[in-house]
């Protein structure tokens, strides 16, 4: 990462009465523990960041047990304040860069974007491809999606509103899986056994699988590499979170 520090572009905050201090306490919970730690700068936010830190601290929320999210918003991209969005903006062309490599690699003419969020891969791979669809259950994210592609003249392509199970077969049917690539960038808990279950059965070219969390990588791998449908070709991790343990790593799978 080019930036080891001051990185972040979101953090969560959380208040809490101190009764030995008799002031409020703003800052992180403790590991393993419903204890809040003060905290009056984060060495991993970026500098304006701690500066809304700051601003919080001083005018700090009134009840305990708060939750605040503090965020960066990304330069050129619509983001509705609850909808994901990465949150190392350093990494963000090096993370596009490694799954528009592994796209080409792949020869694919369709791509599926299936937890698309706010459109970051789909149209970010716009180009790469002949069509492109992606799918997101959050309505908000939705039409962000579709303003950010918009913006960004990516018009060879749709967002749909939909689980990713519920819309998969539809779309790869229509785009024929011989010729489809998935990209997969679901929440820290992985994928639901539905959508694994529906990409086997469907048995797209490519998988994609975007994670920070190498345990439920591991877990969703297994379960599409099962009896041999799948077979990685190539694991690339980025250093999304310096000074942490997680590690977003992009996975590419192949259709043995």
């Amino acid at each position: 990462c080019p930036r080891p520090y001051h990185y972040r572009n979101r953090l969560m905050v959380r208040s809490w009465w101190s009764r030995a201090e008799e002031r409020m306490f703003v800052g992180f919970l403790r590991r393993e523990s419903r204890w809040v730690v003060d905290v009056e700068e984060c060495a991993l936010a970026e500098p304006a960041l701690n500066e809304e830190l700051r601003r919080v601290r001083a005018d700090p929320p009134r009840r305990s047990g708060l939750k605040k999210a503090l965020r960066l918003p990304p330069e050129g991209w619509v983001v509705p304040p609850d909808s994901f969005f990465q949150n190392n903006f350093f990494m963000l062309p090096k993370l596009a860069e490694t799954a528009r490599e592994r796209l080409a690699d792949a020869g694919s003419r369709f791509l599926i974007d299936a937890y698309c969020g706010v459109g970051f891969f789909a149209v970010e791979l716009a180009g790469a491809v002949e069509r492109f669809a992606g799918v997101e259950i959050d309505a908000q994210a939705v039409r962000a999606a579709r303003l950010n592609a918009a913006r960004r003249g990516a018009e060879n392509g749709e967002f749909i509103r939909g689980s990713a199970e519920e819309k998969l077969p539809r779309l790869l049917a229509d785009f024929t899986p011989e010729a489809s690539t998935i990209i997969l960038d679901p929440p820290r808990v992985g994928c639901a056994p539905s959508t694994v279950e529906a990409l086997r059965a469907a048995r797209p070219a490519q998988i994609l699988y975007v994670s920070c969390h190498p345990a439920t990588l591991a877990r969703d791998l297994k379960r599409l590499c099962e009896g041999g449908l799948y077979a990685p070709r190539a694991i690339v991790p980025l250093d999304m979170f310096p000074q942490t343990q997680h590690v977003e790593c992009v996975a590419d799978l192949r259709k043995s």
